[in-house]
C-alpha cells in the first residue's frame, strides 16, 4: 500500500511539473512576442539584447563565409562566448536575420526548463537523507522558483549566454555529485566535458571549473587509479581551453580576447573593487534575505555537499567584485548560480522552521516553507514585476526598437560602402551588414587599449566607471574615421556637437532621424528629407 501511495505522489509530481512547464512555455512565447515590434517598413522584427546582437553579427558573418569577424577582413575577438556564437551561426545559416534572432530567443525556453529540472535533481540528491517536509512538493516549488527568477529568464530569452552557462554549470555539478557517490568514470568524464563547454560558453567559467576539480580532488583521490583517472579528465577539460586559445592565437593573433583588454587592462584592482562594490550593493539589498537563509541552510546541519554548492555563489560574488561590476543591474553574472542559492534557501527555510517548537508537522512545515519562499522570490523579483507580468516591455525595449528603425532606414538610404558609427554596437551593424565603427571599443583594439575614464562622467548603477563603457576617443572614431552614419556626437567628457554641424547633417527617412556625413557618395540623398 505504501508503494502505491508513493507512485501516486510521483505521478502527481509529474503532472504538476508538466503544468508548470506548459505555463512557462506559454509565458515565454508571449514574452518573446511582447519583445518584438513593427518597424517603419511594416515588418515585424525580433531582436536580442544588444550585446547578444554583437554575437549574432559574428555568427552571421561566420555562417555566410566571411569569417568569425565583426567587420569583414578585420580579425578582432569582440566576444567571449564562442560556443554561443557557434550555436547562433546555425540559426543565421538557416533563417533570415529577424527569424534567426527569434530562433535564438525560442531556444531560451527549453534552456530554462532544463535549468529548473537540473536544479530539482541537485536538490533531491543533496536532501535525500534530510527531513525536508514533503520532498515531492518541495521539488515542484523549487522548479517553479527557478523559472520565476526573472533575471535568469530575461537573459535566456533575450539571447545572452547566461542561460546556457547556467545549464552547463548545473549539469556539471550534478554529474560531479553522482561521481563522488558512485565513482563511475562516466560521471567524471561528463563533468569535465560539461565544464569544457561551459568554458567555451563564457571563459570566466574557468573559476567554476577550478573549484569543481579542487573539490573532486579533495573528496575522491584515495588511490593511484583515482589519481590517474582524475588527471586524464583534467586533461579533457584542458583540451577545451587549448582549443579556445589556439583559435584565439592563430586566428586573432592574441592570447586574450579584445573584451578582456577593454574591461580589465588599465583599471587598477582598487578601482575595480570600488566599482564592483558600488554595483553589487543593490544585489545584496534585493537578494540579502535569500543569501542569509541560504547561509543558514549551510550552517544548520552542515555538510560538504552544501558547502560545495554555496562556494559557487561566493565565487560568483567575488568575481563580480573583481571585474568591477556590469553595465546592467539585471545580475547577468550572478544569475547562473542563483538556482544553487534557491536550493540552499529552501533547505535553510525548512531547517529554520523546524527549530521552532510545534512546527514539526510535515504539512505545516511545507506551508510555512512556501510562505518563506514567496517572501524570498518577492524580494528577488520586486523590481522586475511589471516586466514579468508583461505590463512593461522588456528592459531596453525602446532602445532596441529605435535601433532597428534606424537600421531599416539605413538599408534604404545607404550604399554598400557606407559605414556606421555606434555606441550601441549590436542591432544596427547586424541588421544593416555595413562596416561598423564601435565607439566603445568592443571590436576596436585601439579603443580597448586606451586608459579608462575614471572621472565619474559616465557613472551608472553605483559605478563611477562602468567596465566596457569607460574607454572612448571620439576624435579618433568620428573626426578621423568619419563614419557615414553617427549615432550621436557625445560620450562622457567628450562632446563634438559643435564640430559636427560643419561635417554632418540631421535628416529624416520617414520619421527616423539620422546623422549623416555631408555630401557623402555612400548616401542616396534623393530618398531623404
Amino acid at each position: 500500500m505504501k508503494d502505491i501511495f508513493k507512485s501516486i505522489g510521483h505521478n502527481k509530481r509529474i503532472l504538476i511539473l508538466f503544468g508548470i512547464s506548459f505555463a512557462y512555455l506559454l509565458w515565454g512565447l508571449i514574452y518573446i512576442y511582447h519583445s518584438s515590434f513593427i518597424a517603419i517598413d511594416g515588418r515585424r522584427y525580433f531582436s536580442l539584447f544588444d550585446d547578444a546582437m554583437i554575437s549574432m553579427r559574428y555568427a552571421w558573418n561566420f555562417s555566410h563565409g566571411l569569417g568569425l569577424v565583426w567587420n569583414q577582413g578585420e580579425r578582432v575577438e569582440g566576444y567571449t562566448n564562442l560556443l554561443m556564437v557557434l550555436l547562433m551561426s546555425i540559426t543565421t545559416l538557416l533563417f533570415d536575420k529577424s527569424r534567426a534572432a527569434l530562433a535564438v530567443q525560442l531556444s531560451g525556453i527549453p534552456i530554462m526548463l532544463g535549468i529548473a529540472w537540473l536544479t530539482t535533481r541537485i536538490f533531491r540528491f543533496i536532501n535525500r537523507d534530510q527531513e525536508t517536509g514533503s520532498p515531492e512538493l518541495m521539488g515542484c516549488i523549487l522548479f517553479l522558483a527557478v523559472l520565476a527568477y526573472y533575471p535568469l529568464s530575461f537573459w535566456s530569452l533575450t539571447g545572452m549566454e547566461t542561460g546556457l552557462l547556467a545549464l552547463l554549470l548545473l549539469g556539471s555539478i550534478y554529474a560531479s555529485l553522482l561521481y563522488i557517490e558512485k565513482q563511475k568514470p562516466i560521471f567524471l568524464l561528463l563533468t569535465s566535458v560539461l565544464l569544457g563547454f561551459a568554458f567555451l560558453t563564457r571563459n570566466d567559467a574557468f573559476i567554476y571549473a577550478a573549484w569543481t576539480f579542487i573539490y573532486l580532488g579533495a573528496t575522491t583521490l584515495h588511490k593511484r587509479a583515482d589519481l590517474q583517472r582524475f588527471v586524464v579528465n583534467l586533461a579533457v577539460f584542458g583540451l577545451f581551453v587549448l582549443i579556445q586559445e589556439a583559435i584565439r592565437y592563430f586566428y586573432y593573433g592574441s592570447l586574450v580576447p579584445n573584451t578582456y583588454v577593454l574591461k580589465l587592462v588599465g583599471m587598477s584592482l582598487a578601482n575595480r573593487l570600488e566599482n564592483g562594490w558600488g554595483f553589487m550593493q543593490l544585489f545584496f539589498i534585493e537578494s540579502g534575505f535569500v543569501l542569509l537563509v541560504s547561509l543558514l541552510g549551510v550552517g544548520l546541519n552542515i555538510s560538504r555537499s552544501k558547502l560545495y554548492l554555496f562556494t559557487f555563489g561566493i565565487l560568483s560574488i567575488l568575481y563580480q567584485l573583481y571585474t568591477g561590476g556590469d553595465p546592467w543591474s539585471y545580475w547577468r553574472m550572478m544569475a547562473p548560480v542563483m538556482p544553487l542559492f534557491l536550493i540552499l534557501f529552501i533547505i535553510g527555510s525548512i531547517a529554520m522552521i523546524r527549530k521552532i517548537p510545534r512546527l514539526t508537522q510535515v504539512k505545516l512545515t511545507s506551508a510555512l516553507t512556501v510562505i518563506v519562499l514567496l517572501a524570498g522570490l518577492t524580494s528577488l523579483d520586486f523590481r522586475f514585476i511589471r516586466e514579468m507580468l508583461l505590463v512593461d516591455r522588456p528592459y531596453l525595449y525602446d532602445l532596441s526598437s529605435e535601433q532597428i528603425n534606424i537600421a531599416v532606414a539605413l538599408n534604404h538610404v545607404a550604399r554598400e560602402d557606407a559605414t556606421v558609427g555606434v555606441f550601441v554596437a549590436g542591432v544596427v551593424p547586424y541588421y544593416t551588414g555595413l562596416r561598423a565603427i564601435d565607439f566603445l571599443g568592443k571590436s576596436d583594439p585601439y579603443i580597448a587599449n586606451l586608459p579608462p575614464d575614471l572621472s565619474g562622467d559616465i557613472s551608472a548603477s553605483g559605478m563611477t566607471s562602468p567596465p566596457g563603457h569607460n574607454k572612448y576617443d571620439l576624435n579618433y572614431s568620428i573626426k578621423q574615421l568619419r563614419p557615414t552614419y553617427v549615432q550621436r556626437f557625445w560620450w562622457g567628457s567628450q562632446n563634438l556637437n559643435d564640430w559636427s554641424k560643419d561635417y554632418y547633417v540631421k535628416v529624416k527617412y520617414d520619421w527616423v532621424a539620422l546623422y549623416l556625413l555631408k555630401n557623402s557618395p555612400a548616401v542616396l540623398w534623393k530618398k531623404l528629407k
